[in-house]
């Protein structure tokens, strides 16, 4: 069984960041967990901070939601006193002891200190560290999911050095780790993620 792993507001905002987890998830490298608290603050970054519409942002949620729909971790307002790392992030440490969480995703690790995460078992990675970790877990799985993802851009048609440019200021390890395992020049890569 996969391991649950819960995703933080700031790795859900970037489309592209949250587009490659959410590939991996549904690759079956993990399993998503969010809060409807988290989903909230995704939804107020995405309008008040990067200028998308509403109903794009209540859009995409919706698809999300929908393609993981046990993902949503309930019950953990009551442990939310509980905790001891930086108070605006309480209620994404709660969910994710709530939801049986190993580790919380998240790019602000300074308000997941160990020493307010160790009690509870639970890790707080860098997305950048939780994506290297996937690609050397599963690198064939990881690579097979993010070859089909790129054969999708058909306007521009996209390479995986190309796909690893967009994501290099987010995650640069992992986005070196992609570039290097481009296909080779001329070498096409079908929908399947099969080389052809």
């Amino acid at each position: 069984m996969a391991e649950r792993v819960l995703l933080d507001a700031c790795v859900l905002v970037p489309i592209s960041l949250c587009d490659v987890l959410l590939d991996l998830a549904d690759a079956g490298l993990f399993d998503p967990a969010w809060s409807e608290a988290i989903l909230d603050e995704t939804r107020r970054a995405l309008t008040d901070k990067r200028g998308l519409a509403p109903e794009r942002a209540d859009r995409r949620i919706a698809q999300m939601t929908s393609a993981f729909p046990h993902a949503e971790v309930t019950g953990f307002e009551r442990l939310i006193g509980r905790m001891a790392n930086h108070p605006k992030d309480r209620h994404v440490l709660a969910a994710a002891v709530q939801g049986r969480c190993r580790t919380v995703v998240t790019a602000n690790l300074s308000d997941f200190p160990l020493a307010a995460l160790a009690p509870h078992g639970v890790d707080a990675a860098h997305p950048d560290e939780f994506l290297t970790g996937l690609w050397r877990r599963s690198q064939d799985q990881t690579l097979t999911a993010l070859r089909r993802k790129v054969a999708l851009f058909k306007n521009p048609p996209m390479t995986l050095t190309g796909f690893a440019g967009v994501l290099e200021p987010l995650v640069p390890g992992f986005a070196d780790l992609l570039a290097a395992a481009d296909e080779q020049p001329g070498e096409a890569v079908s929908a399947s993620g099969a080389s052809v």
